[in-house]
């Protein structure tokens, strides 16, 4: 069984996602591929979508349990940029850092 299991050292932001250790852990922003403090719920829309349909490619491979914890932090990236107060404050958060 030891054959599904990831691999070992296997960067799912980077190879998937494109996103460098130095950018890790990424922000909501950055995890969605998006401008950061983007406005446009559209493109925040459309960018989770996108990110999720691209992720779920990956939930029957070696790296199955990386792609569902990927999935739900794009989940909770975008439940969050889509609600004005949660981002209001996500936002002060990260101007604050």
């Amino acid at each position: 069984m030891g054959d599904v299991d990831m691999e070992p050292n296997f960067d799912p932001y980077h190879k998937w996602l494109g996103i460098s250790t130095s950018d890790q852990p990424p922000n909501h922003y950055r995890l969605l591929g998006i401008e950061i403090f983007e406005g446009d719920t559209d493109v925040i829309l459309h960018a989770a979508d996108q990110r999720m349909a691209h992720l779920k490619s990956f939930q029957t491979g070696p790296n199955g349990d990386a792609s569902q914890r990927l999935l739900n932090e794009v989940a909770t990236a975008k439940n969050c940029l889509l609600n004005s107060p949660k981002k209001s404050a996500y936002d002060s958060a990260l101007k604050a850092s």
